[in-house]
């Protein structure tokens, strides 16, 4: 097997708040080699952002903290690093591009400036330097006339621009991981395709680990070469995404799989999930996906199954497989 870039092993990131406390991370793991894509996919606030952000060391604490588990990048364990190490790592050879860039772009600074800012912060670039790297990096991601973008602010560019510029600004360092938060979720189709090809493009120049977090099922389908689907602050299921879609375990896999619109069905077809996502403070008793369920046995409803493994890279975390002594 390929040796992992990052691995993160049993991850408990938790949010203590007045009302109770909010597993966002709950014994989470996965990981991602060099030149590697791993999907991360599910609903709004299954915990894919939390474990981003984890990795990122960018929980806002209070309410959130790393409760427990490891995060390990080349070797070496993120959770505790010193402030100063992890600024070293962050922009340098972690970047991520956020989900809506018009919150993560600074408005009264020149996306040239922007872009600069990273290289002279962790490159040591010259402003000069900077500058004129700025240019070209603008140019590598499809802006037009870069030497006259270079001095716009954001918002007079468009959404797929901004987007643009965010990865330009990730990927100034030639990161070794890149972590994409939905990054096309705001754009329209011609555009997300464009998005992609870029970022796979540059990965393979750079042989750029790269986490992309998701809910669409066909950026999976076009982009992954593994799959974490998580449900709230679980994986339920992992593997190859040759064994995500070719023979997926978890029924809540099958039901996204299922979701994906095709052209051949008319919209009375369509499949949906009943129900919603249980709420963080008040999740059901054993497996937290049987509400939802068309498959739930009794046993389903009264423990939380444990992980089942079909092959080195394939597990799932459902009762349709399990055995009560199951590895939890």
């Amino acid at each position: 097997m390929t040796e992992a870039l990052l691995e993160i092993n049993d991850l408990n990131t938790w949010f203590y708040t007045d009302d109770g406390v909010v597993r966002g991370c709950d014994g989470v793991s996965y990981s991602v080699a060099r030149g590697e894509t791993l999907a991360v996919v599910g609903e709004s606030g299954s915990g894919k952002s939390v474990a981003a952000m984890s990795i990122m060391n960018l929980i806002p604490n209070p309410p959130g903290r790393i409760v427990s588990g490891e995060i390990l990048f080349d070797g070496k364990d993120l959770v505790g690093m010193p402030l100063a190490e992890m600024q070293a790592i962050r922009g340098n050879r972690i970047a991520m591009i956020f989900q809506e860039p018009m919150t993560s772009l600074n408005p009264v600074m020149t996306v040239g400036r922007q872009i600069a800012e990273s290289l002279r912060l962790h490159q040591k670039a010259t402003k000069k330097e900077g500058w004129a790297k700025a240019v070209e990096l603008l140019r590598v991601v499809g802006i037009p006339a870069p030497e006259k973008r270079v001095h716009d602010y954001p918002h007079q560019m468009s959404g797929g621009m901004r987007q643009r510029v965010m990865i330009a600004i990730a990927l100034a360092c030639r990161p070794d991981l890149l972590i994409a938060d939905e990054p096309t979720s705001a754009l329209d189709v011609t555009v997300q395709k464009q998005i992609l090809k870029l970022i796979r493009d540059l990965q393979k120049e750079l042989d750029m680990a790269v986490i992309m977090i998701t809910h669409d099922m066909g950026v999976v389908a076009e982009t992954a070469d593994k799959v974490a689907v998580m449900y709230t602050g679980q994986v339920v299921e992992y593997g190859s995404v040759e064994e995500i879609f070719n023979a997926p375990k978890h029924p809540y896999l099958d039901g996204l799989r299922r979701s994906i619109p095709r052209i051949d069905l008319d919209e009375e077809e369509l499949y949906t999930i009943d129900g919603i996502v249980p709420d963080p403070l008040n999740l059901p008793v054993g497996c937290r996906f049987a509400p939802r369920c068309p498959k739930a046995m009794a046993i389903c409803h009264e423990k939380q199954p444990g992980i089942t493994r079909f092959s080195e890279s394939h597990h799932t975390r459902c009762w349709l497989y399990g055995k009560e002594d199951a590895h939890a």
